[in-house]
């Protein structure tokens, strides 16, 4: 696809998108100094950077939505690269957060469901870009739950909002 191409409809100029599809970390990800801010910046008028990022998704939910947000034989609405951003809400305690824990086996077989469906609708396996939940700091977490009043777990049993 050309950096830019005119709408069959009124002329108007189309950038290709790109979609970030995440949990919080996606979300949050256009505040200052954020990894889609930087993104957006990097690829300013070459590509729309498009943010759905979903706080206290994880896989299990991320896979029903994915659908929703792109669908086969939508055209030039249809985004040229898809990051998969999710793991930090699947990978929480299932003792402590039982509603966002997701076992390991499943969050496999979530993301590949998700890339499965991506490569159904015409995005190609090589502009499917999965990232890797960060590493938790885990004396750095607690002491942050402890400050806004709760443990690990009452933090980060949010779910979907």
């Amino acid at each position: 696809m050309a950096l830019c191409e005119r709408a069959v409809s009124g002329g108007a100029l189309v950038w290709p998108r790109v979609l970030l599809f995440g949990d919080s970390i996606t979300q949050f990800s256009f505040q200052q100094g954020g990894w889609g801010a930087l993104l957006a910046d990097r690829l300013v008028r070459k590509c729309d950077v498009l943010n759905r990022g979903f706080s206290g998704y994880n896989t299990r939910w991320a896979k029903i939505i994915l659908p929703r947000l792109i669908r086969k034989g939508s055209g030039v609405e249809n985004p040229v690269a898809v990051t998969i951003f999710f793991g930090a809400n699947d990978c929480s305690l299932r003792d402590e957060n039982p509603k966002q824990h997701v076992p390991l086996e499943e969050y496999r077989a979530n993301l590949r469901d998700m890339v499965q469906y991506l490569r159904s609708v015409d995005i190609p396996g090589e502009r499917i870009i999965l990232i890797t939940p960060p590493p938790l700091g885990e004396a750095a977490w607690e002491k942050e739950c402890l400050l806004k009043g709760g443990g690990p777990a009452a933090v980060g049993a949010q779910g979907p909002q």
